[in-house]
């Protein structure tokens, strides 16, 4: 376990640690024993908008490099290191490519626990993080999970939420959440489309107002280059994307795997918000 976590540490891992193969897990994996789980903060330096054109608000998980990407590599470099130990190994990265239960792993593995906003929080990250696993089928010992609820009763995210969208303490309606919504296909029921403001893309209300989150500061050099979209993208180009422009310049962003219609659908959304002509 030592040795996972200087690995962990060296390439740039906010965290690593051991779940057992829970049932949800082997009903993907029938061979596997355990999961190695790793976090990495994703947040990304602040900025401004350049001017006062008419400008959408992207999430800080999507504001530059895709951290599908990011992750993905540091677990591989992972992956190679147990090997070189265990050659005969069987490992398998996921980094949202698989229905596996990742917060729960997270804090099986111990290396975070869950909010009330249904988030998990890593220590020195807050819930700024994003989730990755390697399953395999070696015996390793699992790590101890940490405690479930470290949440000082405040009820901010529940109070904060938009639209209401977090029910109870650890309850998330999904058909409520502005994130889930700027993700998800087809039309954004009528009621909540005023609730997105300028939001073409996640939603970190309940995550901005967390005191949990007080005082995080940015820690992956990924992150902080500026790619497209970054925070404040202009919503007439995104509302007038071609399929060439869409090809060129955004499916390979953060952002690109919506797919051209929901983007266009979401700045068309933000720019009504908006009321700018």
């Amino acid at each position: 376990m030592k040795q996972l976590r200087k690995w962990a540490v060296e390439l740039g891992l906010n965290g690593a640690g051991i779940a057992p193969a829970i049932e949800e897990v082997r009903a993907v994996f029938p061979w596997a024993r355990c999961v190695v789980c790793a976090a990495i903060s994703y947040l990304p330096p602040e900025d401004g908008p350049e001017d006062d054109k008419p400008r959408g608000l992207v999430a800080q998980f999507a504001r530059g490099a895709d951290y599908h990407k990011v992750l993905r590599d540091k677990l591989s470099r992972l992956s190679e290191a147990i090997r070189s130990e265990h050659p005969e190994a069987r490992l398998e990265i996921c980094v949202d490519t698989t229905p596996l239960p990742e917060r729960k792993l997270a804090v099986l593995a111990g290396i975070a626990w869950q909010g009330w906003n249904s988030n998990v929080f890593a220590e020195g990250c807050g819930s700024w993080v994003s989730l990755g696993e390697i399953v395999t089928d070696l015996e390793l010992p699992a790590s101890t999970p940490l405690d479930i609820d470290r949440c000082p009763d405040c009820g901010l995210c529940m109070r904060h939420c938009p639209t209401g969208a977090i029910t109870a303490p650890y309850i998330v309606d999904r058909g409520k959440c502005l994130s889930q919504l700027t993700q998800s296909r087809g039309a954004i029921p009528r009621e909540l489309r005023p609730k997105l403001g300028n939001r073409i893309y996640g939603c970190d209300t309940c995550q901005e107002v967390c005191p949990q989150n007080a005082g995080i500061e940015p820690t992956t050099p990924e992150f902080a280059e500026r790619l497209f979209p970054g925070t404040y993208p202009e919503l007439i180009p995104l509302i007038e994307l071609t399929p060439a422009g869409f090809a060129e310049r955004v499916r390979t962003s953060s952002i690109g795997w919506i797919g051209r219609r929901r983007i266009r659908r979401n700045a068309a959304l933000a720019a009504e918000n908006l009321r700018r002509r």
